[in-house]
């Protein structure tokens, strides 16, 4: 796949084979975990987190996947994806929801204590593809998100 900026503040990304249509696809199903609710758990009951911020939380982090696939989607009939600016943020979320989806399943930890040869074909899978995640979002942050 080839990831390139584009004259106009986005980042142009060009699928060069089935197997790289199949892990932009692959977003949606890995940030499979209900992050959302997650996040909720993880505060203090009284701070009423699951009945104010959980359920804007879950309509956001749906809102990025559903860009992302309909992106993914309308791409695949171009051979190219195009992120402009202004979508950049929804991007990094929806390959952010993605990695923490990986993680949760895998348990990864330290990339640096991961030996890929090691691992088993799906959890192998899973770590390349978090990589290659981690890799756009790096490219995002570099040429399109003003961070």
């Amino acid at each position: 796949m080839t990831v390139m900026p584009t004259i106009n503040g986005g980042i142009k990304l060009t699928p060069e084979s089935d197997k790289d249509w199949a892990v932009l696809k692959a977003i949606a199903f890995d940030a499979h975990e209900e992050l959302a609710a997650r996040l909720g758990r993880l505060m203090d009951e009284e701070s009423m987190w699951e009945d104010i911020v959980v359920p804007d939380l879950k309509t956001h982090f749906s809102g990025q996947l559903d860009h992302v696939v309909k992106a993914v989607n309308e791409g695949k009939e171009k051979d190219e994806i195009t992120i402009p600016k202004e979508e950049g943020e929804l991007w990094y979320g929806a390959l952010n929801q993605a990695r923490l989806g990986l993680e949760s399943k895998y348990h990864f930890g330290q990339e640096e204590d991961i030996e890929p040869d090691e691992l088993e074909e799906e959890e192998r899978q899973g770590y390349l593809r978090g990589r290659f995640y981690c890799a756009i979002q790096t490219v995002l942050m570099e040429y399109v998100l003003e961070i």
